[in-house]
């Protein structure tokens, strides 16, 4: 009688622990829902709102045709230096921001011409002149080492066409 009675106990203890289990699952999906959700009012319409307009009011003549006449000036300004393929020649290439300036500084002293300091990551490039043929470049080159500067190259890259090379 004493092991019926165990076998019945442990038995209703075996099925209140599976029926927690199958509450448990039960439960599960509404874990993973987005908390918050039942706060959002999706029926809000922006076109509701009875906001004032408020009209952009157009220039006159006048401010208009002063507008066009500094574009004009601008527009012409701008061809004087326009940008068309042609040489430089490259004096230093650096990761060292501080080096290409005092280079930089150097070079302006040293050159008769315009020196360019560029930054294409990850490096600092010092670059001289604007010229419009290769051979204008080799002459200029031919200064540059002369001057000092031992790993100078030719580039081809964009000048400003305004610019003349002694």
């Amino acid at each position: 009688m004493q092991k019926i009675g165990l076998y019945l106990l442990g038995g209703l203890l075996l099925m209140g622990c599976a029926g927690g289990r199958a509450d448990k699952k039960a439960a599960a999906p509404a874990e993973h829902q987005v908390r918050g959700l039942e706060l959002l009012d999706e029926s809000f319409d922006p076109a509701s709102l009875n906001d004032p307009d408020y009209p952009i009011q157009p220039k006159s003549r006048k401010d208009a045709s002063h507008l066009l006449s500094q574009m004009q000036q601008a527009e012409k300004a701008d061809t004087t230096e326009q940008q068309l393929f042609g040489y430089r020649v490259q004096i230093l290439q650096t990761e060292d921001a501080e080096e290409a300036r005092k280079v930089q500084k150097e070079a302006i002293l040293d050159l008769d011409a315009e020196v360019y300091l560029i930054y294409d990551n990850p490096y600092y490039k010092i670059r001289v002149g604007d010229f419009r043929t290769r051979y204008e470049a080799e002459q200029f080159l031919e200064k540059v080492l002369r001057q000092g500067y031992s790993a100078a190259w030719i580039v081809r890259t964009k000048i400003k066409a305004s610019n003349k090379q002694p």
